[in-house]
């Protein structure tokens, strides 16, 4: 579990979690002649479209798995271009999907990851107020999990990071709205050694970045 979490936390890093409607975002890995990468996308939306695009030098194998352990997607043409639209499973924020590329060539393939969200969350209030906010990790460690509940609730509820981590000096945007019209909300994060890091009574309708520090 920590493996994985580690892996994702490096896709956040490099900008591939996916949270707002509308939005994409891309970056390049580099994978040896004759050899097999595996890249974790951490899918925040309901519904994701990836892309992959090789450099055209060699040609490149994929194969997606979700968190659950099945392939949900597959390609082994000729080509080192694939497509897929990928599906978080209900109840999470977050699910993490294993992207496996395989190089046949005796050359090095330089590769495009491209995720766009297709279909985003949409419960909410519905009362025109902006609930978006920046969760930056300001500490030296890695979160590992992030909870936030209203005031008013009597309990976290589940761990909203799902199978994901946030860097440190990472940041993760979301929109923090349970429906129930509430503009303040307690956050709790986790992190790597243990410790815990509470922000209390935070105006989620005003303040736009909150930092766990």
């Amino acid at each position: 579990m920590q493996i994985v979490r580690f892996l994702t936390g490096m896709l956040i890093a490099a900008g591939l979690a996916i949270s707002a409607p509308a939005f994409a975002q891309s970056d390049s890995y580099r994978v040896e002649a004759n050899s097999t990468q595996t890249i974790d996308l951490n899918i925040c939306n309901p519904e994701v479209y990836v892309s992959v695009r090789g450099d055209g030098d060699t040609d490149l194998d994929f194969s997606i798995t979700n968190a659950a352990g099945s392939i949900v997607h597959s390609d082994y043409d000729l080509t080192d271009i694939t497509f897929a639209s990928l599906y978080r499973r209900d109840g999470v924020a977050c699910e993490t999907f294993k992207l496996e590329v395989r190089n046949l060539g005796n050359v090095w393939n330089r590769y495009e990851v491209t995720l766009e969200t297709v279909r985003a969350d949409r419960v909410g209030s519905g009362d025109g107020k902006n609930r978006d906010v920046a969760l930056v990790n300001g500490t030296k460690e890695t979160i590992y999990y992030i909870y936030w509940s209203n005031v008013g609730a009597g309990n976290w509820g589940d761990d909203k990071l799902g199978s994901g981590i946030l860097s440190s000096g990472q940041q993760w945007n979301v929109t923090v709205d349970d429906g129930s019209g509430a503009c303040r909300f307690d956050f709790k994060a986790e992190t790597a050694s243990g410790r815990v890091i509470e922000r209390r009574d935070v105006n989620v309708c005003g303040v736009f970045t909150i930092t766990f520090d």
